[in-house]
Order: C-alpha cells, then structure tokens, then sequence
C-alpha cells in the first residue's frame, strides 16, 4: 500500500533504468555547478566572466533543445540518449586542459550545447516506455532524481574541491560515464509509426498540435520562471533577512528534501485526479507562497514556507511534464518535449534576469511577480487534458 502511494509500483523497469541513469547524470552536474565560479576565479577569471559562462551555457542548452527533439523523433531516441549522456561526461575532461580562461565561454556553451540534445530525447524516451495513464508517476520521478543528484552532488563536489578542483571535473565525468554504461541496457524500441495528417517530418510541428500543447506550456511557464526568479535571488532574500550563506543553503535543503522524496508520489495524484486539478492547486499554492516569502521577514518561518511550499507544489511539473507527452503522439515527442524545453528555458532566464533586477528595487518586487505570472498559469487550466493524442498501441520492446 505504502509503495503503491509513492508511485513505486506499476512502474516499467526500463523507465527505473533511465531514471537511475538521470539521477546519476544531475549527480555529475551536482559535483561540478557549484565549484565552477571558484574553479573560473583559480584561472583567473573575475565575477564578470562567471556570469557570461552562466549565459552561455544557458544559450547553449536552449538553442539546441528543438533541434534535439527533432533528431529524438527522426532517429533511434535510446542511440541519441546512450551518446549525448557519454560525450557530456567525456567534455568534462576538457575543462582540465589549461587554456585561456575565456575559452571557457565556448567550452561551457559547447557543453550545455550536448546536454540540450539528451533532455527531450531522454524525456521522450521516458514516454515510449511507460503507459499514457503512468506517466505523471514516472515524471515526478524524474523530478525527484534530477532534485536527488542537485542535492547531493554539490556536497559530495565541494568535498572533493578540498583535495583538488580537478578532481571535481573527474568526479562528473565519472557519474555520467556511468550513466552511460547503465542506460546500455534500456531496451530497444520498436516505435510505433502514426500517421499525424500535415504531418512533413519537419522541425515544426504541425499547427493543430502547436494549439494543444499551448495550454501545457503556459502551465510550465509559470514554473520555470519561478525557478528562475528564486535561483537569481534566494540567497539574496535569505542574507537580507541576516541569514547566512550557509542558513540560504539549508533552506534550500529543507525545500528540496520533499521533492527527493515525495515526487512520485504526487505524480502519482496527477495521475489518478487529471492535470486540471493538480496544476490548479499546484501554481495556486505556489503564487500563494511567493506572496507570504515577500511580506516574511523570520528566517525560521521563511524555512517553513519552504517545506510546505515543497509539499503543496512538487506535483505540478511532473503533471504538466505528462500533458505535453499525452497530446502529441509518438512520431513528435521528440520535437514537443524540445519545443517545451526551450521555451520553458527562456522563461526560467529571463526569470533569473528579472528576478536580480526587481530585487535591487525592492525585496517583495520578485515574489509579487511570481504570483502574477502564476495567474498565466492558472488561465490555462481550463484548457489542460483537451487535446490528448488518439491513444495508439503499446510501442514493443526489444531487449538489445
């Protein structure tokens, strides 16, 4: 029974596989994100220039997740996440040799340029191998293991930081290296061909499928942005308020610890109620709570916020996650998982810009705007779980 409510059963053992495969990849991405200014200063790079590799990287990874989604739908989607999963976790040799420090730009564009082909390949692959009906289930999951590896890596990183910084660089290689290795044994698929009509193959999508992933969208915008707002600013928030650095970091912890824990959980909810109900309790509660975070001012009571706001929240992603691979059939997830990709990416920067800019102004400004962009949120509800694909037969799969 236990089981069952945190989604643990029902679940396809490829899909575990790629999940624990995601984990051990954000593991590796964990290791390394937060040791990356100090590693840009050691080479003698200045706070300027972390910022424009940020931006890099972001570019990087935006650009080239539609062009990924296509070749996720055009060729073998487990040959594109076996790859792009492997040639991530060799680049991060590269940033051992010394070079000149801005070299790092392009290197670390490059790099996020190859994680941009993995995300919709691998979240398209996630949908050929679990039922429609599972499917919030096994994004919460998702969820839950890229939240796992962004917990624990920066811990285990900023250890290995202590012994020699390229180590670190080492240490992420070696987690997606072994990624790679595991998802070796995801199944082949034999993909079940549908005939969409309009349908060309092309890197767009056809119109009528564009309008039905526009509800799923909006949803996701409301999210990302709020990621981006509170990863430009919490720690700012926090040390406003006479916290320490170290006191922003446990407040994330306490954040995160529920979505670790619990994702499959309420994906499980989105499942079983439909993405209409949990995406409007989801944002609602989440435009709530960043209203109470603008008008708090105790450390401890913003830390209980958080958990709650962790509890109340973490099944919207994984239900909006599920709508965009149900309105789109098999032949497109690919391209519908990288459209989603950049355009909820693009939202998540110029949540991070907007955030750093409404914070100088005024501490409240960047929560008040969540709540507002909640509201976008929140009008596309109606419109959730209309457009679902005509369901088609289970995909065969094919051990390798």
């Amino acid at each position: 029974m236990i089981q069952t409510r945190l989604g643990l059963t029902g679940v396809p053992r490829p899909a575990w596989v790629l999940l624990a495969g995601n984990l051990l990849d954000n593991l590796g991405l964990g290791l390394f994100f937060p040791i990356l200014p100090l590693f840009v200063e050691r080479r003698g790079g200045g706070p300027a220039l972390v910022g424009v590799i940020g931006a890099a990287a972001l570019i990087g990874n935006l650009l080239i997740q539609a062009p990924g989604g296509w070749l996720a739908d055009r060729f073998d989607r487990r040959r594109i996440v076996l790859l792009s999963m492997a040639a991530y976790g060799l680049f991060f040799l590269v940033y051992l040799v010394h070079l000149p420090v801005n070299t790092l730009i392009a290197i670390r564009f490059v790099h996020a340029a190859i994680g941009g082909f993995y995300v919709p390949a691998a979240r398209a692959l996630l949908a050929d191998l679990t039922p429609p009906e599972m499917r919030a289930t096994v994004y919460g999951h998702w969820q839950g293991s890229m939240m796992g590896g962004f917990l624990v890596g920066p811990v285990i990183g900023g250890g290995l930081a202590l012994i020699g910084l390229d180590i670190v660089f080492a240490g992420s290689a070696l987690a997606c290296l072994a990624a790679a290795l595991m998802l070796v044994s995801l199944p082949r698929r034999v993909r079940v061909e549908e005939h969409v009509a309009g349908e060309r193959g092309g890197i767009i999508l056809p119109w009528p499928v564009l309008l039905a992933l526009l509800p799923a969208v909006l949803a996701g915008v409301a999210w990302f942005y709020m990621g981006g707002v509170y990863s430009a600013m919490w720690v700012l928030y926090v040390t406003a308020l006479g916290g320490s650095p170290l006191v922003a970091g446990v407040s994330v912890s306490i954040y995160s610890l529920p979505v670790v824990l619990f994702s499959g959980a309420a994906g499980r909810l989105g499942d079983r109620f439909g993405v209409r109900k949990v995406v409007l309790v989801t944002v609602l509660f989440g435009g709530l709570f960043a209203v109470a975070y603008g008008f708090t001012r105790s450390i401890p009571l913003v830390m209980a916020l958080g958990f709650l706001e962790a509890v109340c929240t973490l099944g919207g992603m994984p239900a909006v996650y599920a709508e965009v691979s149900r309105v789109v059939p098999a032949s497109m997830q690919g391209r519908a998982q990288g459209l989603f990709g950049s355009l909820t990416v693009g939202v998540e920067a110029l949540g991070s810009l907007g955030g750093g800019f409404l914070f100088a102004r005024w501490i409240t400004l960047p929560f008040l705007s969540i709540a507002l962009v909640c509201l976008i949120g929140l009008a596309s509800v109606p419109f959730l779980g209309r457009g679902a694909a005509r369901a088609a037969p289970e995909p065969e799969l094919e051990t390798c």
